[in-house]
């Protein structure tokens, strides 16, 4: 019997506004103070009047992003095992517990914890984690805000995203037979230099040679990309390092005819992390989450009350 993690559900959502619970007063004065008193030893400055600034330029709350995102993926009665929260760059709220938080409104009240300082290689880790914990069900979430109140050494993302993705074995979900991992690499002390190369091997040896493959690239990883292009190539949205490469992954299992193979993969040149995984639909895998205007043809369902996307052709 197949006991391989299988992707069954999927959610996506692009986020405008601000935290809601950056509405508070009490918690916005804490929430400055906090962000001073972590980023004053690098001699960073917190601006004064932080939170005066129009709503529509606040930051984003990570525990907000990913509870609207679970009931669209975890109906009540598919209790989840595992659940692990992935993002590179903080929220408005980092000292709050929101592994913990979300773990209290998933059903199942699973084990979590989050994944941090690890770029874009933080989900794959997630997934690795995943395969190796031995849970019926998973359930990792990817998350990025577009706002830092200081002066990154790396550009922030260009938009609040959040990738919500159900993993499970076996079926009986209701779901479809959903998509099966059946490999996930990762390698660290990757070079620039190195990356093309080695993200080609690795591309041909799962492939084996089939032509009916698809390979989903994140934005750096498909700058340095040599293989081929065409349809059979997607590239994830530049500057959204957490959540691209997961993004066009969904597009990619949605837009697809016929059920085939996926390669996704990404690098992080900050720390010279190629991640590798591929997924072998069994049935079909329908995602869900808006999509843009120019994609309403592919058979990707909505989201209930999807926020309004202000750029929908933006990736």
């Amino acid at each position: 019997m197949d006991d391989g993690l299988r992707l069954l559900r999927a959610a996506r959502r692009t986020v405008t506004g601000p935290a809601a619970l950056l509405g508070d007063p009490v918690l916005r004065e804490r929430t400055a103070g906090y962000l001073a008193d972590l980023t004053r030893p690098y001699g960073l400055r917190i601006p004064d009047g932080l939170f005066d600034a129009p709503p529509g330029t606040l930051g984003q709350s990570y525990g907000e992003m990913a509870a609207e995102l679970i009931p669209a993926v975890v109906p009540p009665d598919e209790p989840v095992d595992l659940l692990v929260l992935t993002f590179a760059v903080h929220d408005m709220l980092p000292g709050r517990a929101t592994a913990a938080y979300l773990s209290h409104v998933c059903p199942g009240t699973p084990m979590s914890f989050a994944l941090c300082d690890q770029g874009s290689a933080a989900a794959f880790t997630g997934l690795r984690i995943a395969r190796g914990y031995g849970c019926r069900r998973a359930l990792l979430v990817t998350v990025e805000q577009a706002v830092l109140p200081y002066d990154a050494v790396v550009p922030v993302p260009a938009r609040h995203r959040a990738v919500a993705m159900l993993y499970g074995t076996g079926t009986g979900t209701g779901t479809g037979d959903g998509a099966r991992v059946t490999a996930l690499r990762q390698h660290a002390d990757v070079g620039p230099g190195d990356v093309a190369a080695l993200a080609a091997a690795e591309v041909r040896e799962l492939t084996a040679g089939r032509t009916d493959v698809a390979v989903v690239l994140g934005a750096d990883l498909a700058a340095a990309w040599p293989g081929p292009g065409g349809g059979a190539v997607t590239t994830g949205p530049p500057r959204q390092p957490s959540t691209g490469v997961w993004w066009a992954l969904l597009d990619r299992l949605a837009a697809d005819a016929r059920p085939r193979t996926v390669v996704a993969a990404d690098y992080e040149p900050g720390l010279g992390y190629l991640s590798v995984v591929a997924l072998e639909p069994v049935g079909r895998s329908e995602p869900v989450g808006e999509r843009g205007a120019h994609e309403r043809a592919q058979p990707l369902v909505r989201l209930p009350a999807a926020d309004g996307d202000p750029d929908p052709g933006a990736g």
